[in-house]
């Protein structure tokens, strides 16, 4: 089980923010996975916790469907 302070430095340390500041979201990341309605999980090892549809963190990569969209392939 993970402590309250191991979570805190671990959004210190991407950068996580409850909210995008533009339509990169976590709910159009490569790494999220769909729990229920605006709340998933994050799969990225830094990550590796639960986080709502609109959050952004630094470590954001483009799902397939969004890099499509974008005229991008998807990170690897």
């Amino acid at each position: 089980m993970q402590s309250v302070e191991e979570l805190k430095q671990r959004v210190e340390n991407i950068d996580l923010w409850a909210y995008s500041t533009n339509e990169d979201r976590c709910d159009n990341c490569r790494f999220y996975r769909v729990l229920k309605e605006d709340i998933g999980y994050c799969a990225h090892r830094d990550v590796d916790m639960v986080v709502g549809a609109a959050w952004w963190c630094k470590l954001w990569a483009p799902d397939a469907k969004t890099a499509a969209t974008r005229g991008q392939s998807p990170s690897s």
